[in-house]
């Protein structure tokens, strides 16, 4: 069975749609932690068929790990609140290439995400070196079981960088991935904590690499890459130039 975990704070109509994604199977089972206040939410996962919990947690990390402990499947994926799946059959297509692989720790694929300035981008994981961030979409990752029980869930400490640092983690035990390239699978929703506190992402992921030792030249080399592309895009923001960066982003990112 495929867990899906969705997180949700106090925006109950991204979990409606979240969840109105996920499709009823016998290899699915969908798992809602709640953190927030909103009434509705709380009355409507009260009659809520798949598994759910409502109450306070300590930030992001927190609720995750919850998910991955109320939750009984094999392999485990994160579709937060107000990200929606787009292809129910990349679901199938990881269930029986981990049944079939068990050399691989997860599966991963595209997304469409749907950025600040209002662009919808189909992007590719970048399967770079851990320096320029992410280097597979964390909405498309379905992980097994194991590799929580191996190398832990993730960390409460941190705020922004949680899903950056198991990865850290899991390459260090060159735990390795296989990439499903097909059409888009989840649409990301734009509005996250990681996106709209970028430079503070990208100091925590600074601070993973340094606590992991895993700052290495080539490390630090991507870092830099990616920290100088962060500096180019706000002056690019603050001197008007955002009809630019959406071209460029267009561009980049053109399926």
């Amino acid at each position: 069975m495929i867990s899906i975990v969705t997180i949700t704070y106090n925006n109950y109509e991204e979990l409606i749609n979240t969840l109105n994604s996920i499709p009823k199977s016998p290899i699915i089972e969908s798992v809602v932690v709640n953190g927030g206040q909103c009434t509705r939410t709380k009355e409507f996962l009260e009659s809520y068929s798949g598994v759910s919990v409502s109450e306070k947690d300590d930030g992001i990390a927190d609720a995750f790990n919850k998910g991955v402990m109320l939750s009984s499947g094999k392999y485990i994926m994160f579709l937060n609140s107000g990200d929606v799946l787009l292809s129910p059959s990349y679901l199938q297509k990881s269930y029986l290439h981990l049944n079939e692989n068990s050399n691989i720790a997860f599966v991963h694929s595209n997304i469409i995400f749907c950025d600040q300035i209002g662009t919808d981008l189909f992007i590719r994981p970048q399967m770079k070196n851990v320096g320029r961030g992410m280097p597979y979409h964390h909405q498309s990752m379905i992980v097994r079981r194991e590799v929580f029980n191996e190398i832990g869930l993730f960390k409460k400490q941190l705020k922004y960088a949680m899903d950056f640092d198991l990865v850290v983690r899991m390459e260090k035990k060159k735990l390795i991935g296989y990439y499903i390239n097909q059409e888009a699978v989840v649409k990301m929703d734009g509005a996250g904590i990681s996106v709209r506190k970028e430079i503070e992402s990208i100091k925590e992921c600074y601070k993973v690499l340094k606590n992991e030792n895993y700052l290495n030249i080539i490390v630090l080399i991507g870092f830099l890459i990616r920290y100088a592309f962060y500096l180019i895009r706000n002056i690019l923001k603050i001197s008007g130039g955002e009809s630019i960066l959406k071209k460029l982003k267009q561009v980049k990112h053109s399926n």
